[in-house]
């Protein structure tokens, strides 16, 4: 009776095989990136001039904080249709498909190939067929074509930490398109809050001139009435016709200002000058007042900056992107192992079918060891360990300049509030002497020059305090960006296959 047991030959060949597989993936597992990791500088602990009371940033859709449907309705068109951050996402299909491509480079080829060989005897003995006749004797034919077809396998092993520096590269990849996603869309929203706020400065400061230039080529008239009958100086009158004229140039300049603003606020949308919706245009020509938001809260410490910053990221990602080419350089220098199988069918398809239908498994290893390129493969991992050394360094400074960045727009934040709040005294007091001009003029007590004097008075605080509000919400805007505040739907649009057409 035949035993079913395994030889003990046949038992040692296959724990060979085994331990040899194990080997394999051992020496495949080793990892040759570097550990090291961006290390974060000393920050310092709190802000220089923090918000009282603050405890948490709200950056998600910050500008809602301004209560203006314009502003919302143009910034949230902008984060989702805006050619930059269209472009960020194509960026980021595009490196989520090269990871994939990168990771599955490493995996197994599998695929089906065939050919053929077509031979026809014109002179000479004809070839032989498999098919046989009676008596066993071989069919002769003209022509014959034989085919050869089956699967084929190629893997190229994975050895010393291929596998692992592809994997890292892909992920870091992908993390840096992710935040460069995230830049765009907060930059986006920054860009359009500080060309809306700019529109708004310009058409109040354009109403507040229109007043003024009034005012004042009232005033020049009568300086210059006043100067023909010789009660007032010619030259007095001049001056007077002087500063009318250079407000009527300063308006002209806040018009065109209006219209730049407009054009800015179109492109930054992807839209063409003109072709905004009616409503939306009426919205824009209409002048409102600055928009203003209430103090905010900021993240509590500098350290919290770091999760939020997209530039931070990407400077982190850039230098695990960097890491793994090392490790990538590393395992460069070492043999390379690749195996291919393949399974050959052999068959007649064009005369009689052959002797006997050959099917052959064959296997092939093949080891690449580098020999006289080492010198190059050396200088490449030396070039790609400075190339991570520079963007350890490079992260540094990257947070360095954040943490900057952010505390002078929250020093910037404090300065434009007391400003503002002075401009508003001052428009108070201006308007209380204008009121007690008026009611001297009416009372015959001053006269008219000298009322539209306070008038035009009253009007420059109006112009400053403008000018101040527009000074506040634009910090205000800069500390947003500071801080890194955008949409926070950026990761769920970054994975639609396709960005809006």
């Amino acid at each position: 009776m035949r035993s079913s047991s395994v030889s003990a030959p046949r038992l040692r060949a296959w724990t060979k095989v085994l331990g040899a597989l194990l080997g394999v993936a051992a020496v495949a597992a080793c990892s040759t990136t570097p550990r090291q990791v961006p290390e974060v500088p000393p920050l310092p602990t709190s802000w220089t001039s923090p918000p009282g009371g603050a405890t948490q940033a709200q950056l998600e859709n910050w500008w809602r904080a301004f209560d203006d449907p314009v502003l919302t309705r143009l910034i949230e068109d902008g984060v989702s249709a805006a050619p930059s951050v269209r472009l960020a996402q194509l960026r980021l299909l595009e490196a989520r498909a090269s990871a994939r491509s990168t990771i599955a480079r490493y995996l197994p080829d599998l695929s089906l190939e065939a050919s053929g060989q077509y031979t026809r005897v014109e002179e000479g003995p004809l070839l032989a067929s498999g098919g046989f006749q009676t008596g066993g004797a071989f069919t002769l034919e003209q022509e014959q074509f034989i085919a050869t077809y089956g699967p084929r396998v190629r893997w190229e092993i994975p050895l010393l930490g291929r596998i692992d520096a592809a994997v890292r590269g892909a992920r870091s990849t992908q993390a840096f398109a992710e935040a460069d996603l995230r830049g765009a869309q907060a930059a986006i929203a920054g860009d359009i809050a500080e060309a809306y706020v700019a529109l708004r400065r310009a058409q109040n400061i354009a109403a507040a001139l229109a007043q003024s230039v009034a005012a004042a080529d009232q005033l020049a008239d009568i300086l210059e009435i006043g100067a023909g009958a010789g009660l007032t100086a010619p030259a007095d009158a001049a001056d007077a016709r002087r500063q009318a004229e250079s407000l009527r140039a300063r308006q002209t300049d806040l018009l065109l200002a209006v219209q730049q603003e407009r054009t800015r606020l179109a492109l930054l949308r992807g839209r063409a000058p003109g072709t905004e919706p009616r409503d939306l245009d009426v919205a824009l020509t209409t002048p409102e007042a600055v928009p203003a938001a209430p103090l905010f809260s900021v993240l509590a410490a500098p350290a919290d900056l770091l999760r939020v910053r997209p530039d931070v990221a990407q400077a982190e990602a850039r230098a695990l992107t960097a890491a793994a080419a090392v490790g990538a350089a590393r395992a460069d220098q070492w043999p390379q192992i690749n195996l291919s199988g393949a399974l050959s069918i052999a068959d007649n398809l064009v005369g009689g079918p052959l002797p006997e239908q050959t099917m052959r498994l064959i296997a092939q290893p093949l080891i690449s060891l580098p020999l006289f390129d080492w010198g190059q493969r050396q200088a490449a991992v030396r070039q790609r360990d400075s190339q991570f050394e520079q963007a350890l360094i490079l992260y540094r400074e990257t947070v360095n300049a954040a943490i900057a960045e952010a505390d002078l727009a929250l020093t910037g934040l404090s300065v434009a509030e007391e400003r503002l709040q002075a401009a508003r005294a001052a428009e108070l007091a201006a308007t209380a002497a204008a009121r007690g001009a008026r009611a001297s003029y009416e009372a015959g007590i001053t006269s008219l020059p000298d009322r539209l004097r306070a008038d035009q008075l009253l009007i420059d605080a109006q112009i400053a305090r403008i000018e101040a509000e527009t000074a506040r919400a634009s910090v205000a805007v800069s500390v947003y960006r500071a801080f890194g505040g955008g949409p926070p739907e950026a990761f769920d649009r970054s994975r639609e296959t396709a960005p809006p057409g």
